[in-house]
């Protein structure tokens, strides 16, 4: 995408947004994050996934706080105090320090559990990624054969969000 494109859940109510990132296919988006947090009306958690970082960092700044029910001058605020990690998200990538950083803004409205790349989800990378494995008795890294078991267990376990509203 170029600067002047939007993102697909740009202008889209935020349940439709989250469900949008929700339901895409991890081997074209690649990029993975598990977000929770006490939102109104959702799971305890979302598995969420993006075709670059830079479109992560856009939907925490901007989807995230609203589905945890910040508004008005809490939501302005939030992204005050999220831009700067968020701009370095944009820039360097996503790391492990970048996450403990905008886990502190963000909390305790919501937080980030976990980010990564498919690979590094089949790569057992983090603590996280080591227990979804091993609910498929599985060691890392996991066979491509065994790709579809993966994504199977986690469009069961980390369900899109519903619509709250008819």
């Amino acid at each position: 995408m170029n600067a002047g494109t939007m993102f697909e859940w740009e202008g889209a109510a935020v349940e439709e947004a989250a469900r949008l990132v929700a339901d895409r296919d991890p081997r074209q988006y690649r990029i993975g994050m598990l977000t929770v947090g006490p939102w109104p009306d959702g799971p305890a958690c979302a598995l969420q996934w993006f075709v670059r970082h830079t479109e992560l960092a856009q939907f925490l700044l901007r989807v995230e706080p609203r589905r945890a029910g910040l508004t008005g001058a809490d939501f302005i605020a939030f992204k005050t105090n999220a831009l700067p990690t968020v701009t370095a998200m944009e820039v360097t990538g996503l790391s492990e320090d970048l996450r403990q950083l905008f886990n502190a803004v963000s909390g305790p409205h919501f937080g980030v559990h976990w980010w990564g790349t498919l690979e590094s989800l089949k790569a057992g990378e983090t603590e996280w990624a080591r227990s979804v494995l091993a609910k498929l008795d599985a060691e890392a890294p996991l066979a491509n054969t065994r790709t579809g078991e993966l994504l199977e267990l986690l469009r069961r376990d980390y369900p899109s969000p519903k619509p709250v509203r008819p």
